[in-house]
């Protein structure tokens, strides 16, 4: 014995030392928090503050990010990060203006701010005259700080430290005229003068509805006086100008001012100084452009930056407006900055960086930063020095760069500082892809390789592994082994770009692979898996387990697409083909043979359909796609305009090509359709129907084709029916004696409540209305948010009376079969078809119930797992920051209104009651804020007790891992391996100490 005890010691003293990594917290290890600026491309720089910038997005075409964000000029460290606009959901517009301590905002709703510039607190706020072009900026004035906010025709002055309102507002209609009938007039440019004099030299133009200018005027105004300086009209530019791109800059002694037309020319004008107006078509710039798409004023005076498509150029300009390209020792520039006390210009071409001095290039050592050919928003000098220098650099797919710069003499040392990828603050669309088992590509080798690994052998294989290495790489092992490793490919509509992000081990949330997409393109969207249908396992089988992604760029007359690996960002075919006319709707098929598995088919607005890829290989796939097909093979168009559901069959047509007929719609008259929801792809369902508490069975009703339609009404054109007004005044009857001076009771009666938003549950095979739910009061300038997941259906919007968030709960079911009614010797009558043309079979049996969350929700998801055994939670984003998981029971449609039965009590109900409860221990975000993301998406491991979840949308990005059951099938990352293996070795060490010791004792008493 007294050689087992120094082993108990020394197994009981590592123990006591591995107790903290055996408890310790899984924050930081299964989850990453990638936050962004919120603003996607950065256009606004100001570098005055010591050792943070200030940065933001300007008004660009309908709308901005309402983002204003300070980072750390060493690490790019984000700290602070303010949403500057009042109201939520629609085209949201701001601007911004800056002094050495303070921001000051204002935002389409006439809300004006100041905020300090080092913590990004509020100072003040203040009221003006709402706009969808405001603008703002600030002067100096005899010593004094002045903001000015501009709207509509108003001009208001304030105090720069207080807010107090300075002086009566200016009203700028005396000069400029009233707004016609389809007009609103609009701060297009505005610019103070540089010496302390007060003036400010404005555009102001009359915009139509479809945002180009009508009629420009040019008005200097002079604060402190209440005047108008000057007025002229602007109205000799030629062509349909675009409002939003007009440039306001100064040219040696004149300002002049810069736009994009309609039909892509380049228009340049002088407003004051010098009277011109020239136009220049793209090839007059440079002669492989065909238009001109954006103009950008720049920091280096009498210079702009013009592009086209995806190039970019850099032009000088004189004082009469002509325009000829940059160049430096023969090289064009895209882009230009200056550091004047090292009198050094920064340059960059389409492929490399320069430097210059007295425009002769110096040598480049160090880091060797490359453009990409990614078009430059923005070049801004943050330091400068006589011997360093550094620049903030930012694209306009969302990359922005620090860059410094040594000077040693002629040559430059360059280092790259920090990167950031903005544009992950705008995604619009995420597809979890699998990444764990490389060998393999489709759905059987997928499940093959899954079983192999998680064999008795293999398990046991791997523990020994991670035990003989130490820990060294064992989670990285067991991630692989039991599927953890997914790669989300993340597109953004608005960055024209999409990213490959890991989701674990220690390059969890970098950036794996980036790929731009088509600048010109009207839209992007990726396509994976195949059409929804039902699986064999039950559920909705809509995805496959390839890594291929088809992606696709549409503009006017072609879609250009791209064939990608999706966990390496390799382009494995691309090409374009031509369409006929826009394309209403896009049909995932998956199965080639070639180059792309991946495919497509486009239905377009004159009922043809193109394949795409346009090769023999994709057309073999959709004819057998058909022909597997006996009932058909649908889709539909959602017409927003229209507020209609349009349903379609695809039918083969004349010379091997395709066509579609019209099956059947929903119409929504005198509605408008806000938002549309879809079920969950690929979600298994391991049970189709629920074991109630008296053990007979409620059906599930599934149907991978139906959607959710919410369409809003205006309330004031409705008008309450016969039935509910004669209700509400049977209501309002009071027996007994009338209180004096009251009136009577039945004039007095309010408008009855009349529902303005409603629920469709449409068929989008058969394009009827299996179920319409309506609600009053509802919101509709709030986001309205959808889910389907297996039979459930939960929606939320905002009640404006109320002021509360109101959470819709629909379960659809076939019916139910009581406790004996599928016994031995009898079965329920059911059929084995499903028509959804039928109307008797197809229309299922709803119950709803209504919930009030704490805070306003922005986006609903659900929790997968790879047999749909574990518990399904609930996914909840809400405007305070956390993404929360609930159980459905809390938002059962079958709680009872009273006391529960003891039936009821079986199954886990509990009384209804109005609100759910917000508990912090739900909260998969735990103390991380997640700023308003508007999708969550989950997708399962190869352990049924793990799903992984990711929010995004808004300007933070979250992925977590979570136990919607606990992990009853994976031991936790924190497990000491090495610790289990020493105590065993030194029980089997004990085990045959004393083994030997009772021999011996046994020997000794046998003598």
């Amino acid at each position: 014995m007294r050689f087992s005890f120094p082993l108990t010691a020394v197994a009981f003293l590592l123990m006591q030392s591995a107790a903290s990594a055996i408890h310790e917290e899984d924050a930081g290890v299964l989850d990453f928090l990638v936050s962004t600026s919120g603003h996607s491309v950065t256009q606004f720089v100001d570098a005055s503050l010591e050792g943070s910038i200030v940065t933001t997005d300007v008004h660009s075409g309908s709308s901005s990010s309402c983002f204003i964000a300070n980072r750390a000029v060493e690490d790019g460290t984000l700290m602070w990060r303010r949403n500057v606009c009042s109201t939520t959901g629609g085209e949201n517009i701001h601007d911004i203006a800056t002094t050495t301590d303070n921001v000051y905002t204002i935002d389409n709703d006439g809300s004006v701010r100041a905020w300090t510039k080092e913590t990004g607190h509020l100072i003040w706020d203040a009221r003006v005259q709402p706009s969808t072009s405001p603008k703002v900026w600030s002067y100096t004035k005899q010593g004094m700080q002045f903001v000015v906010a501009a709207s509509k025709e108003e001009v208001s002055i304030f105090h720069a430290e207080s807010g107090k309102l300075f002086d009566d507002k200016i009203n700028v209609a005396k000069a400029v005229g009233s707004a016609k009938a389809g007009e609103s007039l609009a701060w297009l440019a505005a610019v103070p003068d540089t010496a302390d004099s007060g003036k400010i030299l404005s555009i102001l133009s009359f915009v139509k509805e479809d945002g180009t200018s009508s009629r420009m005027n040019m008005v200097e105004l002079e604060i402190g006086n209440d005047a108008i300086v000057s007025h002229k009209s602007l109205g000799h530019a030629k062509g349909e100008i675009i409002a939003s791109s007009v440039k306001l800059q100064k040219v040696d002694n004149s300002w002049q001012a810069v736009a994009v037309t309609t039909d892509g020319n380049l228009v340049y004008f002088g407003v004051e100084g010098s009277n011109f107006s020239k136009t220049f078509s793209a090839s007059q710039l440079m002669p492989e452009w065909e238009i001109v798409s954006a103009v950008r004023s720049t920091k280096v005076p009498s210079t702009i930056s013009v592009q086209s498509g995806d190039q970019s150029a850099l032009f000088s300009v004189d004082d009469s407006g002509g325009l000829t390209p940059f160049e430096i020792e023969g090289a064009s520039l895209t882009a230009m900055t200056q550091c004047y006390e090292a009198n050094i210009d920064i340059g960059l071409t389409a492929d490399s960086l320069r430097v210059y001095r007295d425009e002769k290039p110096l040598t480049l050592e160090g880091d060797l930063f490359v453009p990409d050919g990614d078009v430059i928003e923005q070049l801004s000098i943050v330091s400068c020095s006589t011997d360093k220098a550094s620049a903030l650099l930012s694209t306009a797919s969302g990359t922005t760069t620090m860059l410094g710069f040594d000077l040693k003499g002629s040559s430059v040392d360059v280092k790259i500082g920090w990167s950031t990828e903005e544009g992950l603050g705008s995604i619009s669309s995420a597809v979890m892809l699998d990444a764990s088992h490389l060998g393999s590509d489709d759905l059987v080798e997928e499940e093959t390789a899954v079983v192999n690994k998680l064999s008795l052998s293999s398990r046991l294989s791997s523990q020994l592994s991670s035990i003989l290495s130490l820990g060294g790489n064992g989670n990285s092992r067991r991630d692989h082994t039991f599927g953890f490793v997914k790669v989300a490919a993340l597109l953004s509509q608005k960055t024209d770009r999409i990213w490959g992000l890991n989701t674990s081990g220690e390059d969890r949330g970098k950036v794996r692979w980036s790929l731009d997409l088509l600048k010109s393109a009207e839209w992007h969207t990726m396509v994976h898996g195949t059409t929804n249908s039902n699986s064999a396992v039950h559920g909705i089988n809509g995805g496959t387990h390839s890594r291929e992604i088809l992606v696709l760029s549409a503009s006017k007359g072609s879609v250009e697409w791209k064939c990608i690996d999706g966990t390496t960002g390799a382009v494995n075919a691309q090409d374009s083909v031509s369409i006929s006319s826009p394309v209403l709707q896009v049909i995932p098929m998956y199965g080639g043979a070639d180059g792309c598995r991946q495919a497509s088919l486009l239905l377009h607005d004159d009922k043809t359909l193109t394949a795409v890829p346009s090769d023999s290989s994709t057309m073999a796939l959709v004819g057998e796609q058909l022909r597997k097909s006996p009932n058909g093979l649908f889709t539909h168009f959602v017409d927003k305009e229209a507020s209609r559901v349009v349903s379609y069959q695809v039918i083969e047509g004349s010379n091997n090509g395709l066509g579609s007929i019209q099956v059947g719609q929903a119409t929504f008259a005198g509605e408008t359709i806000v938002k549309v929801g879809y079920p969950i792809r690929d979600e298994i369902v391991q049970s189709m129907s629920s074991v109630l508490g008296d053990d007979s069975l409620l059906l599930k009703y599934i149907n991978p084709h139906i959607a959710v339609v919410v369409t809003m009404s205006d309330a004031d054109e409705q008008t309450p029916t016969e039935i509910a007004t004669t209700i509400q005044k049977q209501d309002t009857k009071k027996k007994g004696r009338k209180p004096a001076g009251a009136g009577n009771a039945a004039e007095q009666i309010a408008p009855a409540s009349v529902p303005n938003m409603f629920i469709n549950v449409v068929d989008t095979v058969s394009g009827r209305v299996l179920h319409r739910a309506g609600h009053s009061n509802a919101d509709p300038s709030r986001e309205v948010t959808t889910l389907i997941s297996e039979n459930w259906i939960v929606y939320s919007f905002v009640n404006s009376v109320t002021r509360r968030t109101e959470l819709g709960v629909l379960t659809l079911h076939e019916g139910m079969i009581d406790k004996k009614g599928m016994t031995m010797f009898s079965s329920p009558q059911q059929t084995t078809t499903f028509s959804s043309f039928d109307a008797r079979e197809s229309k299922p049996v709803v119950l709803a119930k209504l919930y009030i969350y704490p805070n306003a929700i922005t986006a609903l998801g659900a929790t997968a797992t790879r047999g749909g055994i574990s518990n399904r939670k609930i996914l909840i984003a809400s405007t305070d920051g956390r993404v929360t998981a609930i159980d459905r029971s809390m938002i059962e449609t079958r709680r009872p209104m009273g006391e529960a039965k003891e039936t009821e009590k079986k199954e886990g109900l509990v009384p209804y009651r109005e609100l759910i409860p917000e508990v912090s221990l739900f909260a998969l975000s735990y103390n991380q804020t997640v700023e308003s993301p508007s999708s969550i998406v989950s997708t399962y491991a190869s352990l049924e007790s793990q799903s992984l979840v990711m929010a995004f949308g808004g300007p933070d990005l979250f992925f977590t891992r979570t136990s919607p059951s606990r992990g009853f099938d994976l031991l936790p990352d924190t497990f000491s391996r090495i610790l289990v293996f020493i105590v065993t070795i030194g029980l089997i060490v004990v085990l045959f100490v004393v083994k030997n010791m009772g021999s011996k004792k046994a020997l000794k008493q046998g003598w």
